[in-house]
């Protein structure tokens, strides 16, 4: 009756491998969360040319032109990341004007709220748009928490009114959205990085250990 042992120079160098393979795994997987994009979901409205329905009383505020509201904003975000709230507005009118004739402008009031998150820059912003001329905002938000954060985006054009010498804000779009800030086991984005790199490196001890140890259990 025979007797095998194994020897242990060998069962070390199996051990190191897995111990390597964990390793990488982990490593890619973490590098791999760190990079995959986030996808971006968008809502897209029609605002017709003419009077407003939720112009106040019997003011006659209208559209100057036929518009196309697009919002878009990032499905979610890595803690530690940033990321950006978009509004384009694009106008859909493109007949020409008689000769000498000019249109007037159009003020557009945009504000996005997305609290506790901050967005930059903050408040109401009022953009002039001309004639023929497409707008695009941006507000870019830094996610440190991890969590659900509903928001809104509400788009207004902005008419001027003499006689109370002030600017009378009409809704035009109120667009709810939603972003979701996710971590790795607890880490943000920067340590994930980190985390990965050094499992990487880990697979390449181990790797070398583990070729070690067998070279030195078949001598």
């Amino acid at each position: 009756m025979k007797t095998h042992f194994r020897h242990p120079g060998k069962a070390l160098s199996q051990i190191l491998y897995a111990l390597s393979l964990v390793c990488l795994a982990v490593g890619l997987f973490s590098l791999g969360w760190a990079a995959w994009p986030a996808p971006t979901d968008t809502r897209q409205f029609r605002v017709p040319a003419g009077p407003l329905p939720a112009a106040p009383g019997d003011e006659d505020f209208a559209s100057h032109s036929a518009y196309a509201l697009e919002i878009a904003w990032p499905r979610w975000i890595r803690s530690g990341d940033t990321g950006a709230v978009h509004m384009r507005l694009t106008d859909l009118d493109h007949d020409p004007l008689p000769a000498g004739e000019t249109r007037e402008g159009q003020v557009v009031l945009a504000e996005p709220a997305l609290y506790p998150l901050r967005l930059d820059p903050p408040g109401i912003t009022q953009a002039n748009l001309a004639d023929e001329q497409d707008l695009l905002l941006t507000w870019e938000l830094r996610a440190e928490q991890p969590g659900d954060f509903p928001g809104k985006v509400f788009v207004s054009f902005g008419f001027y009114d003499e006689a109370l010498d002030d600017l009378i804000p009409v809704p035009v779009a109120v667009v709810d959205f939603e972003i979701r800030v996710i971590d790795l086991w607890g880490l943000d984005s920067g340590l994930a990085i980190w985390f990965g790199l050094i499992g990487l490196v880990l697979w390449g001890a181990l790797f070398v250990l583990g070729r070690y140890a067998g070279v030195a259990h078949r001598v």
